[in-house]
């Protein structure tokens, strides 16, 4: 018999969840799981808190707290976060108990037996002012890879690739800011490019993976594997049995997280047993880790099953910046509750899930899909069917004689089960939703057209026909809005359903009590919201940014050589500004405070390396710097002294 194991990513105990963590693996992983029991699957879903590794030490030094302490404030924290989204995991474990801990050392020694594991010497980089190694998140730079600043000694967020601490450009100590040396000090490691071969044929055979997730990895194999070091100078994490002083990366524990969580459901055997298909939901920030280091510790470890499936998810950002719990730029699950219920929350996200590119979350396109789709679709649908059902049946509906169109309508019903079915098993979870909603659109269109309110012939047979389909949607949206499909469910005094239940519908439809599912987000709420949370992020920054962040900035000396105004807009100017060898233009709005005559001539600073940006059809490639007092007036900065045109501002 065919059984699914289905896993999301570990969040760090580093801080609370926020929504990034809930959209890119832990809510599709629900959905899909849900789908998967409903349709009577064996299926059961892990997931847990990731408890160890630098990200933990990092951030208990900066609460002033142990790591222990930290790992049990959060492991709260996230676990209710779970349980109020409706999260319906099977188990959320951690990777802090005794169980894990011998799964991890049992796992090493089976590498070590097949003689994948090895120790040599090797350069890392030392904090002489901490007096520590600085391994993974001790550390900051510059990627070697794409140049991005703030590249961690473990991973570079912004182009994903894996990195070493010695890899950094001018890498610096994130405790004290200081330069780290270079000592000398001996590691374990994992003989990875001994399954190089096997691994790459698994990939580029497998039609299991998002496209996302295959081509990175298949890239990053072609390249070549490395041995990879297993182990750190630090004290928390699962010690190495034989390697006194030394703890496992927190990557070769937390994915053997998997097996463990499993374990203690009693299961263990799911991982050797070839009828058992894993799915993995994971954002697009770890799929090295899934996709090549977790995929060769189990060809190494040999037996182990290899994922069935990988669905991996691109960024949710919220106001085009993403959302980032070690950046400190979030918006924390508990705290969204508090502005909506989990289910308004559950559906837009899916509704924007990132499935092949970032999708970006704002507060006023959230009070449009919640507005429009989730109340003037679904809700209204529901109450209007169950209300003519009242006004006009006493609340008992029997099944009447259907004419063709009423029959072509329950086919629809029929078919776009099976429609979200397939979507389903394919994972694609955000086309599935669609389908639905797509279906509640006609079914109201349907309502409309044959205006049941006032054609007492056609009455009975489409309010029958409206509440197959509201009986439909107790299944339909049960992966995606438990709570409202439970109500749904409610108002129609239903006993439990199974998936297949969404294609039968019975002789007579009994109505009880019911309720409108949802209520329309106010403009006075999404200003409320907007105002709270950019508040917030204020309090909880401390108002500096880092020197590194500040470097970014290219400010240059240009000179002004022509200005125009733009047509239809009193306030804009056109300038043409000279920056070192080149033109650039720039809009601003200056024109009620300087004349053409003013600026030409004038060396002003310029940022330069700013995104341009189309102004009145005006093509703006940069701006200039000005202060603004008190009463609005505008002065442009500019230098006291001769200096040449392009000359850097520092």
């Amino acid at each position: 018999m065919t059984r699914y194991l289905v896993t999301s990513a570990l969040p760090y105990v580093n801080g609370e969840l926020h929504l990034g963590h809930l959209v890119g693996c832990i809510l599709p992983a629900d959905v899909y799981s849900r789908f998967l029991k409903l349709k009577g699957e064996d299926c059961i879903y892990v997931c847990g808190t990731d408890e160890h590794g630098t990200p933990i030490q990092v951030a208990a030094e900066k609460e002033g707290i142990t790591p222990k302490q930290l790992a049990d404030k959060y492991y709260v924290k996230q676990k209710e976060a779970i349980e109020r989204f409706n999260i319906s995991t099977d188990i959320f474990s951690r990777t802090t108990t005794p169980e894990h801990v011998k799964v991890v050392q049992d796992f090493y020694y089976k590498l070590k037996q097949g003689n994948y594991i090895f120790r040599k010497e090797i350069e890392q980089l030392y904090c002489e002012k901490c007096g520590r190694f600085l391994p993974d998140r001790y550390v900051e730079g510059k990627c070697p890879y794409c140049g991005a600043e703030g590249a961690r000694g473990d991973q570079c967020d912004s182009c994903g690739k894996p990195l070493e601490p010695n890899q950094l450009i001018d890498p610096h100590c994130v405790t004290c800011g200081s330069k780290p040396v270079i000592r000398k000090t001996e590691h374990v490691f994992f003989d990875m490019p001994k399954v190089q071969e096997k691994l790459y044929s698994w990939l580029e055979n497998h039609e299991g993976l998002f496209p996302n997730a295959k081509r990175f990895a298949l890239a990053f194999v072609k390249q070549g594997l490395k041995p990879v070091d297993i182990s750190r100078d630090i004290e928390w994490g699962v010690p190495i049995p034989d390697a006194e002083g030394l703890v496992f990366y927190v990557w070769f524990d937390a994915p053997i997280g998997y097996i463990t969580f499993t374990k203690q459901l009693g299961r263990a055997n799911w991982w050797t047993d070839k009828n058992t298909k894993l799915v993995q939901f994971l954002g697009k920030d770890n799929i090295f880790f899934h996709t090549v280091y977790f995929p060769s510790m189990l060809i190494a470890a040999e037996d182990y099953i290899l994922p069935y499936k990988i669905a991996s998810y691109e960024f949710l950002t919220f106001g085009g910046s993403k959302l980032s719990k070690s950046k400190g730029r979030m918006i924390k699950a508990l705290e969204a509750l508090e502005v909506l219920p989990a289910d308004y929350w559950r559906f837009v996200l899916l509704s924007l899930l990132p499935e092949k590119k970032d999708s970006d979350l704002t507060w006023e396109l959230m009070q449009e899909i919640v507005n429009s789709e989730l109340n003037d679709t679904i809700g209204n649908f529901v109450h209007r069917t169950l209300t003519f059902a009242e006004k006009f049946f006493n609340k008992r509906v029997k099944k009447p004689e259907l004419t063709e169109e009423d029959k072509q309508f329950v086919e629809e019903i029929v078919n776009t089960v099976k429609r979200v079915e397939e979507l389903f098993y394919n994972i694609e979870l955000k086309q599935a939703l669609h389908e639905v909603l797509k279906l509640v659109r006609k079914g109201n269109q349907y309502i409309t057209a044959n205006e049941p309110w006032k054609r007492e012939d056609r009455r009975q047979a489409v309010v029958y026909v409206s509440l197959c389909l509201v009986k439909s949607l107790s299944v339909l949206l049960k992966p995606f809005i438990p709570e409202t499909a439970d109500k749904i469910k409610s108002f129609l005094e239903l006993d439990e359903q199974a998936w297949d239940d969404a294609k039968e519908f019975p002789e007579e439809f009994v109505v009880g009590e019911f309720k409108p599912l949802f209520r329309k987000m106010t403009d006075e709420e999404v200003a409320e919201n907007i105002k709270r949370f950019s508040v917030k992020k204020e309090k909880e920054g401390s108002g500096m940014i880092k020197y590194d962040d500040f470097a970014k900035l290219d400010l240059r000396i240009g000179e002004v050589i022509n200005a125009e105004k733009v047509e239809g807009a009193d306030k804009l100017l056109k300038l043409t500004v000279k920056i070192g060898g080149e033109e650039r233009t720039l809009v601003a709005g200056i024109a009620p405070y300087y004349s053409k005559d003013e600026l030409i001539g004038k060396k002003i600073v310029v940022l330069t390396n700013l995104e341009p940006k189309k102004i009145r059809g005006i093509e703006s490639q940069g701006m200039l710097l000005a202060a603004v007092d008190e009463q609005g007036k505008v002065s442009l900065l500019t230098v006291d002294k001769e200096v040449n045109n392009g000359a850097k501002v520092e």
